[in-house]
């Protein structure tokens, strides 16, 4: 299929839809998680944020990431 990576699954890039939050604490973990991510990615994260990163890693879209974020 064009447009696709080899190994890529087949729902991987289902309409590259942003998922927005929906409420206060949605936000929040949001901005939790780009901070931490980025921490990681410049070496600079605390054990928790890395751990935390860790965490969610497996999941594979960003509403399955939030709810692990947020039921720490």
């Amino acid at each position: 299929m064009a447009g696709r990576y080899a190994g890529e699954p087949e729902d991987a890039r289902r309409g590259q839809v942003v998922a927005l939050p929906t409420d206060v604490d949605e936000a929040k973990a949001d901005r939790e998680m780009a901070d931490a991510e980025r921490a990681v990615a410049l070496g600079t994260a605390s054990e928790e944020q890395r751990a935390a990163v860790d965490r969610i890693a497996h999941a594979r879209t960003h509403e399955e990431r939030r709810s692990l974020w947020m039921s720490n």
